[in-house]
């Protein structure tokens, strides 16, 4: 078999999808074989029992404000940051 015979297939027979990982639309909600369906992982049904898929959007929560602790790390991380930086611009102009 030559190289252009082999581009585009998959050689490895291992992994070849037979479909039976997807769930069509069509397949109405109330079918034996879906009852394992749950809203919340992103199915939901329509006015005709048929499944409609969405993303499952995770929940919203406020941001904390960072306590004076992490202010202060965050502070030598950016002190630090900028030394890394200062020190690179350093050595590429002292060897160029």
């Amino acid at each position: 078999m030559t190289n252009s015979e082999t581009t585009g297939k998959n050689l490895n027979p291992e992994h070849r999808s037979d479909g039976s990982e997807l769930t069509p639309a069509e397949i109405p909600a109330n079918d034996p074989q879906s009852a394992d369906i749950d809203p919340a992982n992103g199915y939901t049904t329509d006015d005709e029992g048929l499944i409609n898929n969405f993303a499952v959007e995770p929940d919203v929560y406020p941001s904390e404000y960072p306590s004076p602790t992490q202010q202060k790390r965050y502070i030598f991380l950016g002190a630090g940051a900028v030394l890394l930086v200062v020190i690179l611009l350093l050595i590429t102009f002292s060897v160029s």
